[in-house]
């Protein structure tokens, strides 16, 4: 497996070190896919990293499909956040600002698909299915040379394996008003924090209403509902990992194992187990 030059990732120590992320200007990126070929996947391989690597809000010329091969990795928007774990993927249409935080341990994915390869319609950010096969087919290609008509016969091949999740993946919206986007990064940050709404607001010199009614009116939520998904989504990148149940709930802020299970049953109606079978590819050794 080759491993891409990411130099446009920041390794930090603790994931509560990370700067907030900078929307108002993302830096433009230049084409990947070399003519004439279709398809090229990057691999950052992380498992040598100590701490989780962040990349700066991007656009790219070309379209993106986003994919862990091990443990988790999360794409942000300027609307919210999505968790990925292996078996599931994100396809970022040509121009959409994002950013990337590739897990400490793990192995992230990018493909980047020509413009003149894009699927019809697929014009604006969905889940994609990105099973053992298709992941082994693209990591094949990245670390193997053989002749530009196979190349790109196999390339052809993969666009057309590519679907749609018929599956929810957790997607945690984030508040609009810049106040509470700070706060809202911290509890992203620090899922398993038992801070209240009052301290929490205290914490970033702000009103407990002025919180209240920013997570309704910018996510149609409230703060303790929000701060669940949060937590739920921590949870998913956990299980993934292997770690027990019962650790995870305690790591997520609950005191009990079955208060866990029955509010991730909640967010994401299945039970842990069930959610990992349903929805994840065991990664590969």
């Amino acid at each position: 497996m080759s491993v891409a030059d990411m130099s446009g990732y920041t390794h930090v120590e603790t994931a509560a070190s990370v700067v907030p992320l900078r929307w108002a200007a993302p830096v433009a990126g230049g084409a990947e896919v070399r003519a004439p070929y279709l398809l090229t996947t990057a691999i950052f391989d992380g498992s040598d990293s100590s701490g989780p690597a962040f990349s700066e809000p991007h656009t790219h010329v070309e379209a993106l499909l986003m994919w862990p091969h091990a443990r988790s990795m999360t794409l942000h928007t300027s609307a919210g956040v999505r968790r990925l774990i292996p078996g599931q993927g994100v396809w970022v249409p040509p121009g959409v600002p994002h950013a990337a935080t590739a897990d400490p341990g793990g192995v992230a994915c990018y493909t980047y698909v020509a413009r003149s390869a894009i699927p019809d319609r697929w014009t604006s950010l969905r889940m994609v299915k990105v099973g053992r096969a298709l992941q082994e087919m693209l990591i094949h290609l990245d670390a193997t040379p053989m002749p530009d008509d196979l190349r790109l016969r196999t390339q052809r091949v993969i666009l057309e394996m590519l679907q749609e999740d018929p599956l929810p993946v957790l997607e945690v919206p984030v508040p609009v008003d810049w106040r509470i986007r700070a706060l809202a990064d911290d509890v992203l940050r620090d899922p398993d924090s038992d801070r209240s709404v009052e301290e929490w607001a205290a914490r970033h010199s702000l009103s407990v209403r002025t919180v209240t009614r920013a997570f309704s009116r910018d996510i149609g939520m409230s703060f303790t509902r929000w701060r669940s998904l949060v937590r739920m989504s921590a949870a998913t990148a956990m299980l993934t990992q292997g770690q027990p149940v019962n650790l995870v709930a305690h790591r997520c802020g609950y005191s009990t194992t079955s208060a866990f299970s029955a509010a991730f049953r909640r967010v994401t109606g299945a039970s842990p187990t069930e959610y990992l079978r349903e929805r994840s590819v065991a990664a590969a050794p």
